[in-house]
Formats: structure tokens, sequence, C-alpha cells
């Protein structure tokens, strides 16, 4: 059933991106409740990128029209405006929560440097990167706080000159982003949401050059006036400044000075959506036919449900989403039962969700997990090999693109955990003893044992780059054995099924009698040619196939 969710809303999901007329609220509808459903059953490996796609995949539901002679939605402002706010949540709260935190990686601006090494699944991109003076990387942390603090205000600009070049400013960020790291399609999400960024006449192209309108005009000022005062803010707030033939910096502002500017920032935002959101609510009322006075508007639109219940939804998606806006810091909390219990029944649908938590502080060194084998406990010990998470010193650093390697990506969240808090790592280990053919597909096949081992342990190791001037530009990492992260376990002793069943996972894994026999062979056929491609060729691939399709359909 897992199986034929996936591959149902991939099918769906295709051809909506190949074919616009299928792009409608019954197929956004259906892409969301296969999604909820899957992100439902991965418990412990839902990630953020999962939130964020299913908030923004109910946006999609209240932008889209249900009827094919419906070219747009009759509430098609207020969504994409909704979309807007999502973005700017999302931006703003990866940037507001790292000077917060008080980590002193953030404030001495060195943090992005320690993340291209601490990062959960890098690429070769960040280590390259991470060779770079130290200068530079103060320079391109301060260029984050900028694309983050400043530079998503733009996106309700009312110019779009303005909103182009916060879109073009946040697309260079995020294309960085995805080369350094295999965050599978959270940027991809994020690239997405920058279209809303971007006015209908800009998608046009025309044979007849227009001369400029003075609304270009002015917002090209504009962004040349934000540019300059980028600058000067910059070299003002940080203290740029050159000493010892290398750049300086000082920051001329505490964290206190931050927090209050900060809470200013968190209480503005939601007031300046809230006017956008009853102006365009004002034209949607004034847009109906016969309708003199805005009261005889509010009457009429209240007896279309068509046009009133999604109405009602994007309002009250605005107002719960301000629950985990101004959570980001707990002097603007909001604790009134009013907005927080109509937040938690939202977010338990993960139609409103929080964001940036996880960047709150920087990891000081990148642990890692690396899982042995062996058929005695004396030895020799024996290491599994991972396709995408650093294991050995020799080991590349492959490029995942928009795949999202969820299980690699996990030991990245369990190496700063003890093992009794992350329950998935016990039927991992057991089903690794059973040598249990899907799960151990999870792993590199390479450096698998042929046959079932009789113990398995993990140890925790410290992984450092190399560095440029090592004259070693094979090895990407040096690592060094800190202590076990949990004992030899071995299917004798039962401590391992005494921990399954603690967790409600039987011992060994069974296959229960397929409901409909055909549609499961139909289901394993797929899954056994599918499971030939590495995932994020496939994924390209199915990508390629429909833009290749989209270009045909546009010449004929």
């Amino acid at each position: 059933m897992v199986d034929l969710f996936c591959l149902a809303g991939s099918v769906i999901a295709f051809l909506g991106l190949v074919f616009s007329d299928l792009c409608r609220l019954q197929s956004f509808i259906a892409m969301w409740t296969f999604y909820f459903s899957l992100v439902q059953i991965s418990q412990s490996f839902r990630q953020q990128s999962d939130e964020l796609l299913l908030e923004a995949g109910f946006l999609c539901i209240l932008l889209a029209p249900s009827k094919l002679s419906d070219p747009r939605s009759p509430i098609e402002d207020l969504a994409l405006l909704l979309m807007k706010w999502l973005l700017f949540r999302f931006v703003f709260a990866s940037g507001s929560v790292k000077l917060a935190s008080g980590c002193p990686l953030w404030w001495d601006l060195t943090g992005l440097k320690r993340h291209f090494e601490t990062m959960p699944l890098p690429t070769s991109y960040s280590w390259y990167t991470y060779q770079q003076p130290d200068g530079l990387h103060r320079l391109s942390t301060i260029y984050v706080y900028l694309s983050e603090l400043v530079c998503s205000w733009l996106f309700f600009a009312p110019n779009q000159k303005v909103r182009m070049f916060a879109m073009w400013w946040q697309v260079f960020l995020h294309l960085n982003i995805i080369g350094s790291g295999n965050y599978g399609f959270l940027s991809l999400i994020v690239l997405t949401l920058l279209l809303t960024l971007v006015d209908d006449r800009e998608l046009v192209r025309t044979q007849v050059k227009k001369e400029p309108r003075k609304e270009d005009k002015r917002g090209a000022l504009t962004v040349k006036v934000i540019s300059i005062s980028m600058v000067i803010g910059t070299w003002l707030m940080f203290g740029v400044g050159y000493k010892n033939g290398e750049l300086a910096f000082k920051l001329l502002f505490n964290r206190s000075q931050y927090l209050n500017m900060m809470q200013m920032m968190l209480r503005a935002a939601p007031l300046l959506v809230l006017s956008l959101m009853v102006q365009k609510f004002l034209k949607i009322v004034n847009k109906q036919a016969g309708v003199k006075t805005v009261a005889d508007g509010i009457r009429k639109l209240s007896e279309n449900w068509q046009l009133f219940l999604p109405t009602v939804a994007a309002f009250a998606v605005l107002f719960t989403s301000i629950v985990p806006h101004l959570q980001l810091t707990q002097s603007t909390a909001i604790s009134s039962s009013i907005l927080t219990k109509p937040y938690q029944g939202l977010h338990n649908l993960f139609v409103v969700n929080q964001y940036g938590q996880h960047l709150i502080k920087m990891r000081p060194k990148r642990l890692e997990i690396i899982l042995e084998y062996s058929d005695e406990l004396t030895g020799p010990w024996h290491e599994y090999g991972f396709q995408y998470k650093p294991w050995s010193q020799g080991g590349s650093m492959p490029y995942a693109w928009v795949y999202f390697p969820r299980f690699d990506f996990k030991f990245y969240d369990a190496s700063v955990s003890k093992p009794h808090n992350q329950k998935w790592l016990y039927p991992l280990v057991q089903r690794l003893l059973q040598n249990e053919p899907t799960v151990v597909k999870l792993l590199d096949e390479d450096n698998v044992p042929s046959r079932p081992p009789k113990f398995i342990r993990a140890s925790l190791y410290h992984f450092s780059y190399t560095s440029w001037f090592d004259g070693n530009s094979t090895t990407f990492w040096t690592r060094e054995r800190v202590n076990d992260y949990f004992p030899a376990y071995t299917l004798a002793d039962g401590f391992l099924e005494t921990k399954l069943n603690d967790i409600g996972i039987p011992a060994t894994a069974s296959t229960p009698e397929a409901m409909n026999l055909p549609l499961k062979l139909l289901m394993d056929g797929v899954r056994n040619f599918l499971g030939i491609f590495e995932g994020s060729l496939l994924v390209l691939g199915v990508l390629m196939a429909a833009f290749v399709m989209i270009l045909t359909q546009r010449r004929n």
C-alpha cells in the first residue's frame, strides 16, 4: 500500500507537471492526501521538508481551480499571498534563530564554515568551499544573514523589479545550498515558492519591444537604493575592515539589541500580511456581480459556499500561522488558547508548521555513527558501508540532488543522541543480523557481509575535513574513534527481541497475505524495476522526461 500511494501520487504529479489542464483542485487534494498518509507512517523519518511540502501543498489546494473551464481560482490572490507568507516565514525563521540562539559560532561569523563540515550529508562542493579563506567565509555568513533577515521582506514589495531582485538573490543562495549538501527537495520547494514573486507578464515572451514603464524605472532605482543600503549597512553593523592584509570584522551590536529588533520584526510581519490580506479580500468582495457596498458583497460571498469556504480556510491558515511565527522568541510567543488550540489542530495535519529550529545551535564538530559486524566478539570487526553519509576516510561524497536519502540522514540526528532515544536503531540491527534483503539494500551493497553476522556494534567517530594544503586531494576526511555508540548486539541473548516487543515491532520480518494479489504483483514488479536505478538518477530522469514533454508540447 505504501508503494501504491507513492506511485499514484507520482503519476498524478507527473501528469500535472506536463499537462497544465490537470493542475486542478482534485489533483492537489489527492496528492496531499497520499503524502500526508506517507508522512504519518514515516514516524522517526519525517523531516522538515515533509512539513514544508504539506503546508505548501495545502495552499495549492486553495490556489487551484476546481473545473477545467475555470482558468483561475476565485481566491487566487489570497492563496498566492499565503504562499509568500509561507516563504517569508521559512526564510526569516532560518535566519532569525541563528543569532537569537546566542551560539558563539554564529556571532563570530564562523558558523557557515563550520556548517560546511558538520552538515548532515555534505558533497564534494562543500569540501572545496570549506577551504576558502576565513574572511570569505565571514562575508558569506553575512550574505546569509542579509538573505534571510533583510531580503525576505522584499517578497511583499508592490514593485515587480524589487521582487525579482529578491527572487534572484534567493535563487543564488539555494543553488549553493543544493550544491553543498544533500537536503533532498527542500530547496526545490523554496525555489518553487519563489515563483509567487513573479508577475504573469514576466513569463510571457513577446516579439514587440516595449518601452520601459514608469513603474519599472522606479523599481530599478529602488533596487539600486536597496543594494547600496545593504552594502553600507553591512559595513556599519558588522564593522567590516582590512587589517594585516586580511578582512576584519567586529559586530557593532550585541545580542540584547538584536533580540529587541527581532521582536519588532516578528510583530510587524503578521500585521503587514494581514493588511494585504484584507485589501485582497475586499477586491474579491467588490468583484461579485451586482455589489454596491462592502456589506452587500460579504452577504453574497457567504451565500456562495464555493467562494466562502476557501476564503474562511485562507484566513484560518493566516491567523494560526502567526503562532509558530511568534514562537521564535519566548517574549513574543502567544499563550492564548484562542489561537494555540486551532494551531495545534492544523499542525497535527501539517497544514501550519514551525521552521528553523534545527539551526538554533551549530555543532562544534562532526560525529558519525559507524556500524560494524563480526562473527566473534574479539573480532576482527568490519564496517558496513553507506551510500551517502560519510563513513570512511577514502569515501566519496556523492550528490543526491533532489532525492532525499532519509536512511543516511537519520544517522546525523542519532549521532548527538543516545541510542535509546532512537527506537528505529533496534529493528535496524535486528534486521541486519537476520540479513533481511530489503534492509541491506539501504546500505552500500559493496560493503555488506554475504551472510548474516553474529554480532553488530556501533562506534562513534570524529570526522574532520582534510586540508587543501595537505597535498592529498583524493581524500576528503580524517577520522578518529571517540567511543562506543552501542555495544555488540546478537540474536542469541534475546535483548533485541525484548526491545522490539516494547515498541510493537515483530522480531522477524513477515509479509502479510495480499488482499489483492494481482495488484501486489504489479507493485512488486514496478519496485523491482525501479530499484535498478540509483535514487537521484531516477528522480532526475523523471524530471528530465517531464521537461522534454513540456518543450515538445510548446514547439508543436
